[in-house]
């Protein structure tokens, strides 16, 4: 099925978005890098993702934060776009009150996913953070949550150095929860030119979370 356009409310603003629907009660948003250094729903990793996740029959929904594209409001420094990942996340339960509600999100994406569950107070039935900028912006009283989840970076990433990860991740790694890391060899922050690789890491992330129904 192809992807259905929608303006999804949030605050007093919509956001412009991106549906694909597979039949599967399991669906991910996927949140993109920083507004401010050329970040949106058509990113490279964004779509990545979202193909990686709809070849295994997870449902998507992509969307530009606000101030971008048809997206209302105006960058908010995190404080509107946490805001604006809850809205969507409670839009997808409201719409579909039996899925499993699952959050991808790369770089700047993964700090606001972040922020917006501890601030929220909610959970994500398993999250996947690519590149999270642990070296770039403050991460300082963001946990990961008590769910699965998979931290996917390049070894030669400058925003996200295994070093910094490993000391922020380290004690959910350390307590045994599910959390894994995995590391691409020789690529950066952007994974320009290691998309198929990027692919097969999500396609694996799917099934190994994916109920035998």
């Amino acid at each position: 099925m192809a992807e259905v356009q929608l303006m999804i409310p949030s605050d007093d603003i919509s956001l412009e978005s991106s549906l694909e629907e597979k039949q599967g009660r399991d669906i991910c948003v996927i949140l993109h890098p920083h507004p401010l250094y050329g970040g949106n729903m058509d990113n490279n990793v964004v779509l990545t993702v979202k193909k990686g996740m709809n070849e295994m029959g997870w449902s998507t929904l992509r969307y530009n934060s606000r101030g971008l594209g048809k997206s209302g409001g105006a960058y908010d420094n995190g404080e509107g776009e946490s805001r604006d990942l809850t809205h969507v996340v409670s839009y997808l339960q409201g719409k579909q009150p039996e899925s499993r509600v699952h959050v991808a999100a790369y770089s700047f994406g993964a700090w606001v996913a972040l922020k917006a569950m501890v601030e929220g107070g909610w959970t994500p039935e398993s999250l996947l953070l690519v590149s999270p900028p642990v070296n770039f912006m403050s991460f300082e009283g963001l946990a990961l949550p008590s769910v699965r989840c998979r931290i996917i970076t390049g070894d030669t990433d400058d925003f996200c150095s295994l070093h910094t990860l490993k000391a922020w991740a380290g004690p959910a790694l350390e307590k045994g929860e599910k959390v894994q890391v995995n590391v691409i060899s020789r690529c950066d922050h952007f994974f320009w030119g290691r998309e198929s690789e990027l692919t097969s890491l999500v396609r694996r992330f799917v099934e190994e979370g994916s109920p035998h129904e």
